[in-house]
């Protein structure tokens, strides 16, 4: 009997052992995989706001050549039209892996995001015209983005929103009204 009692407690603590490593092994390989797809998301979302970013610097650059107002250098729409073209297939390209590796949320961001961009296209290639209507398509732009980076920065596992900043910068207010003409003055040289 007695031996009978050693070799239940050599099954048991060999089923708890077996037991407690394959659970351990699997939280780990868990951990390991949710740090390679956090990586690879990263890798995805970097690239994909890189490719949204230049459309969106060719758009607002061929927006400018046609008049509407805007920081960009100028672009001539000739040429613009050719790297929209190309910057357009990049960010198609990129968006393939957002749709492999986002989160729902993240997908539809991303999705409102380059459809505000679109737009700015619409006006960069003289579909759409308007001042008003320009700067009402780049306040849309801008919150499609917020919300965008706000589910991408979730997604990982980050928190708090990307800082924004704005045209004129804190120290502007500071300058004195010759120094504000100075700077606005070299900024729209600049930008010719």
């Amino acid at each position: 009997m007695q031996e009978f009692a050693a070799l239940i407690g050599v099954v048991v603590g060999g089923l708890l052992t077996f037991t407690l490593t394959n659970l351990g092994e699997r939280a780990r390989w868990r951990r390991d995989q949710r740090v390679r797809w956090d990586a690879a998301r990263l890798q995805s979302y970097t690239e994909y706001c890189n490719a949204v970013k230049r459309m969106v610097h060719i758009s607002t650059g061929m927006a400018k050549t046609r008049g509407l107002q805007h920081s960009s250098d100028a672009v001539p729409l000739a040429r613009g039209r050719v790297e929209l073209a190309a910057a357009a297939g990049e960010r198609t390209a990129r968006w393939e892996s957002v749709l492999l590796l986002g989160t729902p949320a993240t997908i539809d961001a991303a999705r409102a995001w380059h459809q505000s961009v679109w737009q700015l296209e619409f006006y960069a290639r003289g579909v759409l015209t308007g001042q008003e209507g320009w700067a009402a398509a780049l306040a849309e732009y801008e919150r499609e983005r917020a919300v965008f980076y706000r589910h991408a920065r979730k997604d990982l596992g980050l928190e708090g929103d990307a800082s924004t900043s704005s045209w004129p910068p804190a120290w502007y207010e500071r300058l004195d009204a010759a120094q504000q003409l100075a700077v606005r003055s070299s900024t729209d040289a600049n930008e010719k």
